[in-house]
């Protein structure tokens, strides 16, 4: 006949506590030392990887905000190597070096019929995000903050933006709008301009949106127009995939 298991254990307990009380206070003080090593060595041994995953966790995050440092760094290295070399002999310039704070975040949600149009992501006002704010990621310019909240945001991103720009190896201006999907179109480029295929288009600073020198994208192909003779029809591609956000980085200050 088998055996009730609830009554097995309430015997053994019965057995364990009646064991108990026939030790001598110090003995009972060393079983209680030995249980509590053992409750100790089983939680390190149930918790462990929970603990493991939320600082691997931490460290990739720390890892990718020191990325984005890195990239923002590199702009501003370019943009500063090309002002340089254009301004150094006619007025002894020197571009200073400026520091950017980034604030990194999630993206927790987006229109599914504008997939093209607005994110929201887990960051406000709360952790010093405020409207107009630029929004970036390792490969380029994603947008910039539309609403903030207390704790969200809402970032549009640079399809539904004119970006003033420039091309960073020739200085030649114009206005970046979207095509399609990952490419854009440079506007207003004088036909007389030298800019060609591999070209890279920033941010030119003007209007007061963006900041000076953050990436937009390469140009892939330039053509001639013969409806509008006067300028040049200019494509480039971003190198951001706006379908697969999953984090950004607003940049809080670059100055």
């Amino acid at each position: 006949m088998p055996v009730n298991r609830n009554f097995l254990a309430i015997g053994l307990a019965l057995v364990v506590a009646v064991s108990l009380m026939g030790l001598t206070p110090p003995q009972k003080a060393e079983v209680a030392a030995h249980l509590q090593l053992a409750l100790g060595a089983v939680g390190q041994w149930v918790f462990s990887p929970i603990t493991r995953y939320a600082s691997t966790a931490e460290k990739n995050r720390l890892v990718l905000a020191q990325n984005i440092e890195l990239a923002l760094e590199n702009m501003r290295f370019r943009e500063a190597a090309w002002e340089n070399r254009r301004l150094r002999d006619t007025l002894g310039f020197k571009q200073e070096m400026v520091s950017s704070q980034i604030i990194p975040a999630d993206v927790v949600s987006r229109d599914p019929d504008q997939l093209y149009d607005a994110l929201v992501i887990n960051v406000g006002r709360e952790q010093g995000v405020r409207e107009n704010m630029p929004v970036v990621v390792p490969e380029g310019l994603v947008g910039n903050i539309l609403q903030a909240e207390d704790r969200t945001a809402v970032v549009q991103l640079i399809m539904s933006s004119r970006i003033s720009a420039i091309v960073q190896e020739k200085r030649v201006q114009g206005v970046v709008s979207w095509a399609r999907g990952s490419l854009f179109r440079l506007n207003f480029v004088d036909v007389t301009s030298d800019i060609e295929k591999g070209d890279r288009i920033v941010s030119s600073g003007l209007g007061g949106k963006f900041p000076k020198g953050l990436v937009i994208g390469d140009v892939i192909e330039v053509r001639e127009q013969k409806r509008d003779p006067l300028f040049k029809e200019v494509f480039l591609e971003s190198n951001v995939n706006f379908g697969k956000l999953e984090e950004v980085f607003v940049i809080s200050s670059m100055n």
